[in-house]
């Protein structure tokens, strides 16, 4: 039984991981940055070196215990700077290159920051005059130095006469997460060393990973998920990371990452599966029928070397439930996916044990995590990958960790076998006008299951039924729009007759366009945002739902 945050015998720190490393392997890679056909290495030893000079310039800056930002995309000098930060006995605060100009203001000025990091960030230009007064800004390297009052060789230089800080103690906070959450302001989450140490044991341990791993880093790494999988991951296990350039390149910067762990989320699993079939003559029906027939073998490695993925040896998803129709298409790739699942409050909670076959749950609990169920419906959890609270939200913190269980939010369901199913989110459930509710994630999954449909998001708080709204998928560029409205309507009423009478579907609203992180619609980590669904499509919403309210047959309405 979990007995709350302590120091567990023989875990070590990512920063004792570091210094591990850097003695038993000192000129080995360990981060490669790829950009225009070249890579960029720095050693175990060099990293080692740059991350002790930085951390003692910036206590000599900084003193200890305040928070430095980093703005930037995934690159060698972001790990770096983390590490410098958390050397020096102050706490990171990692942003997003995707984030708004007022969140990016709210951020930094709630959570204190000092001292801002900034390398590679498409939202630069954007957020730069919401920049609170009073943080000094260090380019990274290969930023003009005009964009910051300091650059990164400047304070290397002075570290290099400066005395080493004393750093944290294990449980001491050591980082600030701001979760990119649906609704409402982000809420700073407190991590130690200590707990994302025991997280990170905890990862290592239910993959199996080995020693020398090779990662690549796409997804931001200033969400946990990425920060744990790929970054402490790596510093565990003595690896290399590679570092993508963009999305232009990230099919040759796997080729030559040739990654032997990768970690994605149900979107990027999504469009894999999407970029399969679109690229196979006669689409989904042909390939599974070349998949499962006697040459399955041969087109299952050509498919792994298509996508790039042939050298991998775990795959990984988390931040939400894959469907159990895209699980299945990896597994006949030959590329089973683990669920990892966990939150910024607590990971990991679930894993998907070797060799299990439930597509709909996201695994059992690790070793070491209790789960269970409230009367609500609602999963709480304990283990020892808790975080230590919300930053300055008292309240907030005493709602979500109540008598040593992390209330997660997640409305779920244990099967017989101790294995956890997701149902939604609890404040994601809405009421209809006829007063009963409804749980909108399992019935967006069952229209996701169409190969011809790629984003979906149920609404319906107050309105006689529930309105759909959907996103066609690419790989239906060759329908025409009766075909699309005829697969609809099937879908539509196949998945009616199985729901009660107030969850059916009245109305649909096809999507002009992708939802994605640029337009504002899908969070950092391509989760749905549904009040900004309900913002962007609120009048067309309202339309539906009065049509709804005169009797008329089922709308499907291409907006």
């Amino acid at each position: 039984m979990w007995g709350g945050n302590h120091v567990q015998a023989g875990i070590r720190t990512a920063l004792e991981d570091l210094g591990h490393w850097a003695n038993v392997k000192a000129d080995t890679p360990f981060l490669i940055d790829l950009a225009a056909g070249q890579q960029s290495p720095i050693s175990w030893a060099e990293a080692h070196e740059m991350v002790g000079q930085m951390a003692a310039a910036l206590h000599a800056r900084l003193g200890h215990g305040k928070k430095a930002a980093i703005l930037s995309k995934n690159r060698a000098h972001w790990i770096l700077a983390d590490l410098a930060i958390l050397a020096a006995g102050n706490l990171t605060v990692p942003v997003f290159t995707t984030m708004r100009p007022d969140t990016f203001n709210y951020v930094l000025d709630f959570a204190d920051v000092e001292l801002l990091f900034l390398g590679e960030s498409t939202n630069w230009a954007d957020v730069k005059p919401y920049l609170p007064d009073g943080i000094t800004v260090v380019t990274l390297p290969g930023i003009d130095p005009a964009e910051g009052d300091l650059t990164w060789d400047t304070l290397l230089a002075e570290g290099q006469t400066t005395p080493a800080p004393k750093g944290h103690e294990k449980e001491d906070i050591a980082t600030l997460i701001f979760t990119s959450g649906t609704t409402g302001k982000p809420k700073g989450v407190m991590h130690s060393l200590g707990s994302l140490g025991r997280a990170t044991h905890a990862l290592v341990t239910e993959t199996k990973s080995e020693d020398g791993w090779r990662f690549i880093s796409y997804l931001p790494l200033a969400h946990l998920a990425e920060r744990l999988i790929i970054e402490l991951h790596c510093l565990h296990v003595g690896g290399t990371i590679y570092f993508n350039e963009s999305l232009e390149t990230f099919a040759a910067d796997l080729s030559v990452a040739e990654p032997d762990y990768f970690f994605g989320v149900p979107r990027i699993w999504d469009k894999l599966s999407q970029a399969v079939i679109a690229g196979t003559d006669g689409g989904a029906d042909t390939l599974k029928a070349a998949l499962t027939g006697p040459n399955a073998n041969m087109v299952a490695a050509m498919v792994r070397d298509k996508l790039g993925l042939s050298s991998v040896k775990k795959m990984v998803s988390t931040t939400a439930p894959v469907p159990p129709h895209i699980k299945e298409w990896f597994k006949l790739f030959g590329l089973p996916l683990m669920d990892g699942y966990g939150q910024t409050e607590i990971l990991p909670i679930a894993t998907t044990p070797e060799g299990s076959n439930k597509p709909e749950s996201v695994g059992k609990p690790i070793p070491g995590v209790e789960v269970r169920i409230t009367e609500e419906g609602e999963l709480v959890a304990r283990g020892p990958g808790c975080s230590l609270g919300y930053y300055k939200m008292p309240e907030k913190t005493a709602e979500t960790f109540r008598d040593g269980w992390v209330h997660t939010g997640d409305r779920a369901e244990l099967d017989e076998d101790g294995f956890v199913i997701l149902k939604g989110r609890v404040k994601e459930t809405f009421k209809t006008a006829k007063g009963k509710y409804v749980a909108p994630m399992p019935i967006e999954a069952r229209f996701l299951e169409s190969d011809l449909l790629d984003q979906a998001c149920l609404v319906g708080h107050g309105l006689a039924q529930p309105v759909l709204l959907l996103v066609i998928a690419e790989t239906a560029t060759g329908e025409t729009e009766a075909s699309l409205e005829a697969h609809i309507r099937q879908q539509v009423a196949d998945i009616n007759r199985s729901l009660e009478r107030h969850a059916q579907m009245g109305a649909v609203l096809v999507a002009p366009e992708p939802w994605t992180i640029e337009n504002a619609i899908l969070t950092h980590t391509m989760k749905v945002r549904r009040e900004r669904v309900l913002e962007r499509f609120g009048a067309d919403i309202e339309k539906a739902a009065q049509s709804i309210s005169s009797g008329a047959a089922l709308s499907v309405t291409f907006l």
